[in-house]
């Protein structure tokens, strides 16, 4: 016969968790690696529950009152015991957020992987909201061929099966993610503002109803991406900001950032297809992270940095067929020809290292870090863009045509060099009160030639766009990226500085072009006008239109 203790052990009565009385140790603490004791008492009987001995008279009488009326039992009985077990087990309806393990956050050692790795059932009728239109593969479609080019982080064959199992239910995640997706692939009127567009409140409506009633799914952490993009790409800050960071704590919380270190909101998934889903959704909320960060100054970062054995997403041709891909680690001895590396991977590596750059400029005045830990950073970081820049310029020309994941790719690799460049080549920042240092000026040098190279590179990229753009017509600002915009706005400043110094006239070529892209982007995207509307105050731009 089985041992079991009369009562749990003292570290399940302190948690307030179903003991399983074993002797000598209970099953959750041997598994926890937690020490298990139980008091005096509770070894007394050794026997299963069902060969416990009757309660004496005297015991039976100690419960009974003067008056006959049986008391409530006390908080430290076992009976209380059995009180919280009912408790615990009579739970709401799965799905809803009222189950969420509040545990999870207070003890994530009693609480791993709670929550079911999909938490998207039916909970309502199926009833068409917002007036969203019949045709939900039309969105669909519409989505799949514009904004997935450059943004690849849904599933086709699980999004599909899921507007088809969700039927628009009601306050669902999955109706959340198909609204945001509309939001997204849909252009925008010129004279409509993407701030105060109906389609946009509705989504920030049925966000606020999905995460008050519903509990945390992949579903709405790529809502949450979308909706960002839509900010980030119409310049609806600081809206745009906060939404990235929101992002990011989903993520966290979640432990997607880190699977083997990290406490796991979900079970593991039980297929490939998911997990990837997972993987790229992360990674979705890094590059977003670091493009919020490119253009203001001493921000900390709301996405952590990658783990040491995080693994980049697989390539676009498989992930797109519903296949099963190859993931390539993210550090790696060197940027290789590898077909398996897809462009979304590159994205992800460009914003990771554009992150260290970041991190590398906001540290400048950090008195903590020698002048001689800041030069080797700087040279180290300086070779990684150069090979990472060459690889993407390689791959790019391979392609018929410039895929808009390898634009946006080098965008931010044009980012990160313009970013550590303008750190050291100009004469007036000194390291010192003594002056700058032999290896400064040697970085100076190197800088200023980086910068013309950067501009020219990114001339030749933007060349390839805007000629897509005329043989395609207005369709090829479907799939064009936003991303691209502030790429843009830095190179047509080292143009316009090229222009007041030395009257280049292939600086006045580069800006004009620069500004046309922008413009043409804007036709799209609403941000692009934001930085129209601060090159037109330039006196090197305007001696181009005067």
């Amino acid at each position: 016969m089985e041992r079991r203790a009369r009562f749990a052990c003292i570290a399940c009565r302190r948690l307030k968790r179903k003991c399983a009385k074993e002797l000598p140790a209970c099953s959750l603490c041997i598994r926890l690696e937690k020490k298990c004791e139980y008091p005096p008492r509770a070894r007394e009987s050794n026997t299963g529950a069902g060969h416990e001995s009757p309660p004496s008279s005297q015991s039976t009488r100690s419960r009974t009152s003067t008056n006959g009326e049986a008391e409530q039992p006390s908080l430290n009985s076992s009976q209380s015991e059995l009180h919280i077990e009912v408790l615990e087990a009579a739970k709401p309806a799965q799905g809803r957020i009222d189950t969420f393990p509040a545990i999870f956050f207070l003890d994530s050692e009693v609480s791993v992987k709670p929550l079911p790795s999909d938490c998207d059932p039916p909970m309502a009728p199926a009833t068409v909201l917002y007036g969203l239109c019949p045709d939900v593969y039309g969105v669909y479609e519409q989505y799949f061929t514009t904004v997935h080019q450059w943004l690849p982080i849904l599933s086709k064959k699980r999004a599909r099966r899921s507007m088809t199992d969700s039927d628009f239910i009601s306050d669902s995640p999955s109706q959340l993610l198909f609204l945001c997706m509309k939001l997204v692939s849909e252009p925008l009127l010129p004279e409509d503002s993407a701030r105060a567009s109906k389609m946009y409140t509705r989504v920030l409506e049925a966000l606020f109803k999905v995460e008050n009633s519903c509990l945390p799914c992949i579903q709405l952490l790529q809502s949450v991406i979308l909706l960002s993009v839509y900010e980030l790409g119409h310049g609806i800050y600081p809206a745009a900001y906060l939404r990235v960071g929101h992002a990011s704590r989903l993520c966290v919380m979640m432990g997607l950032h880190d699977r083997k270190h990290a406490a796991q909101l979900f079970k593991d998934t039980v297929t490939w297809t998911a997990r990837e889903e997972e993987r790229r959704a992360w990674w979705a909320v890094l590059c977003l992270d670091r493009i919020t960060n490119q253009g203001v100054d001493g921000l900390p970062f709301a996405a952590p940095e990658p783990s040491p054995g995080e693994l980049l997403p697989c390539s676009e041709a498989v992930w797109n067929e519903g296949g099963v891909g190859f993931n390539e680690p993210l550090f790696a001895t060197s940027f290789s020809n590898n077909t398996s590396l897809g462009s979304f991977a590159n994205v992800c590596q460009a914003a990771h290292v554009l992150g260290r750059v970041l991190r590398h400029r906001d540290e400048l005045h950090n008195s903590s870090l020698s002048l001689q830990f800041r030069i080797a950073e700087a040279k180290q970081l300086q070779g990684i863009l150069s090979a990472l820049c060459s690889h993407l310029r390689e791959a790019s020309q391979v392609l018929p045509s410039l895929d808009s994941s390898i634009s946006v790719a080098l965008a931010l690799c044009f980012s990160a060099r313009l970013i550590l460049c303008d750190l050291y080549a100009c004469n007036e920042k000194y390291s010192t009160d003594h002056g700058r240092s032999s290896e400064e000026a040697e970085l100076q040098r190197e800088a200023l030639g980086c910068i013309f190279e950067t501009v020219r590179f990114t001339w030749q990229v933007a060349r390839q766009v805007l000629d897509s753009i005329d043989q395609t017509g207005e369709g090829g600002l479907d799939n064009i990226s936003p991303l691209l915009c502030h790429c843009l706005y830095a190179v047509a400043g080292e143009s316009e500085w090229l222009i007041l110094e030395q009257e280049d006239s292939n600086a006045g070529i580069w800006l004009g072009d620069f500004v046309r892209l922008l413009q043409a982007i804007g036709r799209r995207w609403q941000v692009a006008h934001v930085y129209l509307a601060q090159i037109s105050k330039w006196p090197g731009y305007q001696s181009l239109v005067t």
